[in-house]
């Protein structure tokens, strides 16, 4: 499969349809094989996947936790691997490349894939989605004051 150039999509929240819960491909066989392993999310909210949200960083975040994947290769799967099995041009952060651009709050990668952190999202150069998370913390934690953005009332 690999010198015939084929593309695996895999689906590491649950095959679309498969209410028996078969597993995924086996993602780290094919990929060292030389196989393009492209990852998405399936069908939304189906009969095997009653709670499925289409987030591609939670199909990384399981490829990573599940499959063993590395978090850059997880993300490669469902971001530069997907686009291309779909025959999407690259997306590289330079002059003359279309703005496609996640922006995700976190460390690095691997923090970002496990944690969800607010995320921008910008297609053909416009915002056009936000997702903001607000997490607080309670008791003597919380009295250390550890930087974190805080929701709520004014007056509370």
């Amino acid at each position: 499969p690999a010198a015939a150039g084929v593309t695996v999509v895999c689906l590491p929240q649950g095959g679309c349809g498969a209410v028996d819960h078969r597993g995924t491909a086996p993602v780290r066989l094919l990929r060292s094989a030389g196989v393009r392993v492209a990852a998405g999310s399936g069908a939304l909210r189906d009969v095997s996947n009653p709670v499925g949200r289409g987030d591609p960083l939670e199909a990384a975040y399981l490829l990573a936790s599940r499959h063993g994947l590395s978090a850059e290769d997880a993300y490669d799967a469902v971001s530069g691997a997907a686009r291309a099995a779909l025959g999407l041009p690259e997306v590289r952060v330079e002059a003359g490349f279309p703005a496609e651009l996640l922006a995700v709050r976190g460390d690095g990668l691997p923090e970002a894939l496990s944690l969800g952190y607010s995320r921008v999202v910008v297609h053909g150069g416009r915002v056009v989605a936000r997702t903001s998370t607000v997490r607080e913390y309670g008791g003597p934690a919380a009295e250390m004051e550890p930087g974190l953005p805080r929701q709520g009332r004014g007056d509370a």
